[in-house]
């Protein structure tokens, strides 16, 4: 019996130092042990929706009406603790919206070119509605769409849950106003394949 309980507690001590704790940015989030891993099912299932969300908005099918914008899409930041590969995500995103046939795209050789200009590398985003301007206006581009993962918990009936959401915002390159905005989140594939808004 003795040996059983010895053999119980290394256990749950050898498991527990395997779960590395993530912080969610405090509050109620606190923090959290959760998996890290992100796929490709997972960037796929998200950028999907996004971009359906997006197509089905009112505000883009009132932009989209006349005609076709030109749209430049800025790299997905990641701000999670967790690996994301953002150009697979980025690319994902740009090849939904180029497949609805709503928008043309700046050419990726002008954008490179117009980011080593201006010293920003493919990792930099554009901190603040005049450098965006700036650099739309460099390209062509009457519209920018970029946005942001990041990680969230919820309460479930099983306990805490961790979700990525995707935060992505449309700005009109001419006047710096936000056109359209949306998120979506999904849960963590490891932990459970449903999705939620």
């Amino acid at each position: 019996m003795k040996k059983s309980v010895i053999a119980l507690l290394a256990t749950a001590t050898l498991l527990g130092g395997c779960a590395q704790p993530i912080n969610y940015g405090g509050g109620l989030h606190g923090i959290e042990s959760a998996v890290t891993n992100f796929g490709a099912s997972d960037l796929e299932k998200l950028s999907s929706s996004m971009i359906d969300k997006m197509l089905a908005s009112a505000a883009i099918r009132s932009i989209t009406a006349s005609g076709e914008p030109i749209v430049v899409v800025d790299s997905i930041k990641n701000q999670t603790r967790s690996h994301v590969d953002t150009n697979a995500l980025t690319a994902m995103i740009s090849e939904r919206l180029q497949d609805s046939g709503k928008f043309r795209f700046v050419d990726p050789a002008r954008v490179k070119a117009v980011r080593k200009q201006l010293h920003f590398s493919q990792d930099d985003r554009f901190v603040n509605q005049s450098t965006a301007i700036q650099f739309g206006n460099m390209v062509g581009a009457q519209y920018m769409l970029y946005g942001h993962v990041s990680t969230v918990m919820k309460s479930t009936s099983n306990g805490k849950q961790a979700y990525y959401k995707m935060t992505m915002r449309l700005m009109d390159l001419k006047s710096g106003t936000i056109e359209w905005s949306g998120q979506d989140q999904i849960v963590q594939a490891a932990a459970t394949n449903s999705a939620a808004w």
